[in-house]
């Protein structure tokens, strides 16, 4: 070997011997349990009929990790223990990501599986908590406790007295009935729905305001997860789809805000021999990230242009909810005044 290859070679072994040597020495980092970790507030308000998911709750503050979550002392109102919230369901978790590039309904479950969970959940590394959707067999609507141990090898903590506020279920979004009475919101405060977008204008050029169209939910029957729409006038005469003349019905899209791309609104479309209904294959929740997602909405847009004193302009009606309860539904549109679709 050359003496200067053997020197270097020598120089090098001593200087990871002593290295080695130095960090065995050193003392083993200690784990640590912040005394500030805390949970953002102590309230979780949540729906029967749906998935809850409260994400990033929990803040360490530079406590070691991993830490571990468990729920402890589940009260009722009346301060009694509840096993109910601790019986496991039936739930959907997600076994490959949703891209947004299915093609069918069938696509995207075939990513889904179905496992058992207890209602009441908390997932053991992160803190976050999870209401799985239920009914009100077992459960009733009220303010329940329950208590989240923490801990790591540092250290650990319970937080006491957690609220889970269970309301009414909730079927669609938005929702013109209160969350605990059961009644009809006041008009001013959500008690009737209304487009989320309107360009539309009446017999008299004027544009019509969202007040003067009504959004109606009707849930039609269980046999399969359908969308319908359709549209009445003022005088309750159905409006005919082709009226929407630039509307591209097999390729209308949303813009998913979980996966934050545009993604097929729903497929399978159909149109009723008379042209007076359209309707869709949807997946339950609809859209499908919308009780695990975070503010994830569907948005669909009928569009139409007309010639108005020789320019062509064109008028959009626009919605943007989500449907949680599993069946077969109608979106109804109806105006107070009516549209004008025909050319000056």
């Amino acid at each position: 070997m050359n003496p200067q290859v053997y020197k270097y070679a020598i120089t090098g072994l001593l200087t990871m011997m002593a290295t080695s040597c130095y960090k065995s020495l050193l003392p083993k980092e200690k784990e640590h349990f912040s005394n500030n970790a805390s949970f953002d507030g102590d309230l979780y308000a949540a729906n029967f009929g749906r998935t809850n998911v409260f994400y990033g709750k929990f803040n360490p503050d530079y406590s070691t990790q991993p830490l571990t979550f468990e729920l402890q002392n589940i009260a009722g109102p009346n301060g009694q223990p509840v096993p109910a919230l601790r019986e496991e369901v039936d739930t959907w978790q997600w076994k490959t990501y949703y891209s947004g590039t299915e093609k069918s309904v069938e696509e995207i479950n075939a990513k889904r599986i179905q496992v058992k969970r207890p209602v009441l959940d908390i997932k053991p590394n992160s803190g976050d908590l999870v209401f799985w959707a239920t009914d009100t067999s077992k459960l009733k609507p009220g303010t329940y406790t329950f208590d989240i141990f923490v801990k790591n090898n540092g250290g650990q903590k319970t937080f006491q007295k957690r609220k889970l506020q269970l309301a009414r279920p909730r079927p669609y979004e938005p929702y013109e009935f209160d969350d605990f009475t059961g009644l009809r919101k006041p008009l001013d405060k959500g008690g009737v729905i209304h487009p989320t977008v309107i360009g539309v204008q009446d017999k008299q050029n004027n544009f019509i305001t969202a007040d003067n169209v009504t959004v109606y939910f009707r849930k039609t029957g269980t046999a399969k997860n359908t969308l319908s729409i359709k549209f009445f006038d003022a005088d309750s005469a159905v409006i005919r789809l082709p009226v929407f003349n630039i509307t591209k019905w097999d390729s209308l899209v949303y813009r998913s805000n979980t996966i934050q791309q545009m993604v097929p609104f729903a497929f399978n479309r159909k149109m009723t021999q008379d042209s007076t209904v359209v309707t869709w294959d949807i997946t339950n929740p609809f859209p499908v990230l919308a009780d695990v997602g975070i503010n994830e909405q569907a948005a669909i847009g009928f569009l139409y242009e007309r010639v108005s004193y020789g320019q062509r302009t064109q008028a959009a009606l626009g919605l943007t909810f989500s449907i949680f309860e599993a069946g077969s539904w109608e979106v109804i549109f109806k105006f107070k005044v009516n549209p004008k679709f025909a050319n000056d």
